[in-house]
């Protein structure tokens, strides 16, 4: 299985990058303290975010929050280019009745939250202009920088916020048009709290088992294993974040016992869940 990386807060509050190519970038799930905002230049990709597979597409936005657990799947890694913003949520205190509003869209607790925004060519256009006067920051004075990057991320938000509210946003993200592997997709999601086995799903879905892994493979990037995975852990994270007793997140995820979860976590996150709680609550 992929290694699922934990990514470290960066000490600045507020990172935009242009990147191309693959530039050392983690394929494999992951997860960041910050926030961020991923905005898609080519055509072709497919991301995970948890339990769920979107499309990826050139002027597409895909927002983060620090329990989303993800990974994209990349048609051409040579043509693979995108703008990254990290940010501190801290930026946006939720008891500012102002600025709180702008993380909404980022809100983990919502039911079915759609990670995928559309924009059109001018609102991808207005969006570029305003990365690009961000990473200029850079060549200013360091308090100056700061607060105007502030100020431009502000603007960002209240630009995703309006399309969001405005457009017709799809609320099913399935990548898809296979009603079979929608329905085991949706089958592990029900069922990944409990063992969920090759055979099990062969013998529901009346598919031999071999060919049911290539199809998986073959549409989505990854195997099942990883996803049943990726589904469990998806679900650990908030409950951790939450304070949630380790042994109960096991149980309550599909892990079975607190020693195993606690082992998985570690093998797959570089960290115990009592060192990511600690960090992450700091």
């Amino acid at each position: 299985m992929n290694r699922i990386e934990f990514m470290p807060s960066s000490p600045k509050k507020i990172e935009v990058k242009h990147k191309y190519g693959m530039e050392n970038s983690l394929f494999s799930m992951h997860i960041h303290n910050n926030f961020e905002i991923y905005f898609t230049l080519c055509d072709g990709n497919k991301f995970c975010v948890g339990t769920e597979f979107y499309p990826a597409d050139k002027n597409d936005v895909f927002l983060f929050n620090n329990t989303d657990v993800h990974k994209i799947t990349v048609t051409d890694p040579d043509r693979y280019e995108r703008y990254v913003v990290m940010f501190a949520p801290s930026l946006f205190p939720k008891n500012d009745p102002e600025l709180g509003g702008l993380l909404e869209c980022f809100d983990g607790g919502a039911a079915k939250r759609n990670h995928k925004i559309s924009l059109s060519d001018e609102q991808a256009k207005e969006l570029t202009e305003i990365l690009e006067k961000m990473i200029l920051c850079g060549n200013e004075n360091a308090s100056r920088a700061d607060l105007k990057r502030k100020l431009y991320l502000a603007q960002i938000l209240l630009l995703l916020s309006d399309v969001k509210q405005t457009a017709a946003q799809r609320n099913d993200p399935r990548t898809e048009n296979d009603p079979r592997l929608n329905a085991i997709l949706d089958y592990i999601r029900t069922h990944c709290d409990y063992p969920v086995t090759l055979d099990e799903l062969s013998k529901e879905f009346y598919l031999n088992k071999y060919y049911l892994c290539r199809m998986f493979k073959n549409k989505l990037g990854f195997g099942i294993s990883d996803y049943i995975e990726s589904c469990r852990l998806s679900n650990a994270i908030p409950l951790l974040r939450a304070g949630v007793p380790i042994s109960t997140v096991a149980l309550k995820t599909g892990f079975g016992s607190d020693t195993y979860f606690i082992s998985t976590f570690k093998k797959h996150f570089g960290i115990s869940p009592k060192k990511y709680v600690k960090e992450v609550t700091q």
